[in-house]
């Protein structure tokens, strides 16, 4: 069997790209043959024949094929992630982005609310749309963080408005007075240079904030392994891997409260979620104070994302659609 993916990104260091690695890896070791077509990076790639299309993120793939005369004339799957389901279709789904979901043979999704989202879109789908949580997959280990908490807080996100980086400053600004060796690291790729602006401007002003730019996923282990805590401000998600990766290797999370962040984490179970700046003042002390509260919390996540997000159980559910076909 020959599956031909196409994914916005595989070279650039995305979110989506870290998503397709995976899954190709994982299929390629079930003995499933894989083609990936970046259609986002402009790259004159070969387009071989395959025996089944899966796409990822609907709205993008619609205005590039569109541009590009693409006829989908093998059975296709669609993946539908963040940005599609939860902002680019909610103002409204023009006829050819329903077109491409209609004659989908499944459409998949990451999480439940994501999937309550598309049958809104039309209840018509219930049966062709499928829950496949994202795995993890960490190519890398990281040691126990033993040393005390400064904090140094990491954002993992790309820049763009959805992502929310600056959220918590105001919060942060408060905390410097009490952690005055604190340390806030963002880290991701320019996607606007509207907020790109905004946070060279605040990381200049202070010099505990720190834009550090971006950094392919093969690399992270560093940053990981400095990291005291990992944080997610997202306004929306479709599933975080920052958080879910942030989990699999011991490191406390405190997230946005936000539809698929509250499916992924428990307050003070799994990791910690936050409303309010009084709540994130409040998370980030429980972490920093509470050493016992801290490491059972970081063990039970640990151990949710081995019972959830097996990258060999997400393959082969995938596989599973694709023998229905």
């Amino acid at each position: 069997m020959h599956i031909l993916f196409f994914a916005p990104y595989f070279n650039q260091p995305r979110g989506n790209s870290t998503t397709i690695k995976r899954l190709v890896h994982f299929l390629q070791q079930q003995t499933i043959n894989t083609s990936v077509i970046p259609y986002l990076e402009n790259d004159n790639w070969h387009h071989p024949d395959a025996d089944i299309y899966h796409i990822l993120h609907a709205t993008r793939f619609v205005q590039w094929a569109k541009k590009h005369a693409i006829a989908l004339n093998r059975p296709y799957v669609v993946t539908m992630g963040g940005t599609d389901i939860n902002i680019d279709l909610q103002t409204g789904m023009d006829d050819d982005v329903f077109s491409l979901l209609n004659d989908a043979n499944y459409i998949t999704v990451f999480t439940q609310d994501a999937k309550e989202k598309v049958i809104k879109l039309n209840p018509g789908w219930i049966h062709k749309t499928v829950l496949i949580p994202q795995g993890i997959w960490v190519p890398w280990r990281i040691t126990g963080n033993k040393e005390e908490l400064l904090p140094r807080i990491l954002l993992p996100a790309g820049l763009r408005p959805v992502k929310d980086v600056l959220h918590v400053l105001p919060a942060l600004d408060n905390l410097i007075d009490e952690y005055p060796r604190m340390r806030f690291t963002i880290l991701g790729a320019n996607l606007n240079d509207g907020v790109y602006k905004q946070v060279q401007n605040e990381s200049q002003l202070r010099d505990w904030m720190n834009y550090a730019g971006v950094v392919p996923y093969e690399v992270m282990k560093l940053w990981y392994e400095q990291a005291q805590i990992v944080l997610n401000t997202s306004i929306s998600e479709g599933q975080s891997l920052a958080i879910m990766e942030a989990m699999a290797m011991g490191r406390p999370v405190i997230a946005r409260k936000n539809a698929a962040n509250m499916q992924l984490i428990q307050h003070e179970q799994t990791g910690w979620l936050y409303e309010t700046m009084d709540e994130f003042v409040q998370s980030v002390k429980s972490i920093v104070t509470n050493a016992s509260l801290r490491d059972k919390v970081v063990q039970q996540a640990k151990e949710w994302t081995v019972e959830h997000c097996s990258p060999e159980k997400e393959a082969q559910a995938y596989m599973n659609l694709y023998q229905l076909l």
